[in-house]
């Protein structure tokens, strides 16, 4: 299953995508599974890479020499012993030292977004040069929430993907609401896709908020060995959101539900969102109509009527 929706969202070429379903149901081995489909000009952000730890920043380094690529980062991450468990930049690089390179565009991509001042700025604390590293919001000094450090990280990952590529590519962010309120879980998606229209963007999330403020993305929802591919564009409201939640995370919603109907809802959608092949078509084929309930053989023949 896994690497049949990886091949329709491969073909689907610069349409962005969001993947939905619990933790059991394989959304991170289908990521995995992008990467290599995609391996040529893919950017891959792990769930585990949201921390910006400021002591490891020199705020002083004027000109910033790294020796790691796109394909060691993206290698390193989807290790066994690294995948969804290690932050990483690469074997043993740090995204922090690449702040002054990037300072200038991550602060103003800071301020786009949340609509605040962001500096980081070095102290001296004693006589013998010894400094910290502060981070001041619109002139205060703070400690970066969670939050702010997963936004500045996933900003600067792609900040420095879309630098050192020079090409468009496929960024794929697993969780990306992870550490998000509902408001910027709502918004994130949308922003990238705006900010950095050159990339496609896929993203696996839990945030109600993010599917139903996203546009023009495609869904692919995974539940245990079945998959439906349904259009952003008609879940608009929070209850449409909620009734499609409570379809793929409440387990006896899906015991209770018609298995047939539930393969031909899945195959009709697939059909309508032109995704269907020649697997699909083997699966219809299998249906016997004389089998199928009033209602059944309506959606039967919408499939098989729709061009």
């Amino acid at each position: 299953m896994l690497k049949r929706v990886s091949q329709i969202i491969t073909d689907s070429e610069k349409q962005n995508w969001i993947i939905i379903g619990d933790n059991s149901c394989g959304k991170s081995e289908l990521l995995k599974e992008l990467v290599k489909e995609n391996e040529e000009n893919v950017y891959y952000i792990d769930s585990v890479n949201r921390y910006m730890n400021i002591r490891n920043i020199n705020v002083s380094e004027q000109t910033v020499y790294y020796d790691v690529t796109v394909e060691e980062i993206i290698d390193w991450r989807i290790r066994a012993e690294n995948f969804n468990y290690k932050d990483s930049f690469g074997e043993q690089e740090h995204i922090e030292r690449l702040y002054p390179e990037y300072a200038e565009s991550l602060c103003g991509i800071i301020k786009e977004f949340l609509g605040i001042e962001l500096k980081i700025e070095k102290e001296n604390v004693d006589k013998f040069g010894d400094s910290i590293v502060n981070v001041y919001i619109n002139g205060e000094k703070v400690e970066l929430s969670s939050g702010y450090q997963a936004l500045i990280r996933i900003f600067a990952e792609i900040i420095f993907y879309s630098e050192i590529s020079e090409k468009e590519g496929t960024i794929i962010i697993d969780e990306i609401d992870e550490f998000l309120s509902p408001r910027n879980s709502a918004k994130i998606l949308m922003y990238l896709t705006e900010r950095f229209p050159q990339h496609r963007f896929i993203v696996s999330t839990h945030s109600g908020e993010l599917v139903c403020h996203s546009e023009d993305c495609k869904m692919a929802i995974l539940q245990e060995n079945e998959f439906q591919v349904l259009d952003s564009n008609d879940f608009d409201t929070m209850t449409d959101v909620n009734v499609l939640f409570q379809k793929i995370f409440e387990e006896d919603t899906i015991e209770n539900n018609d298995e047939m109907e539930k393969k031909l809802e899945r195959l009709l959608e697939l059909k309508l969102s032109h995704c269907y092949g020649e697997q699909e078509e083997k699966e219809l084929e299998s249906i016997k109509e004389e089998d199928l309930s009033i209602v059944q053989k309506v959606m039967y023949n919408q499939i098989r009527s729709w061009k």
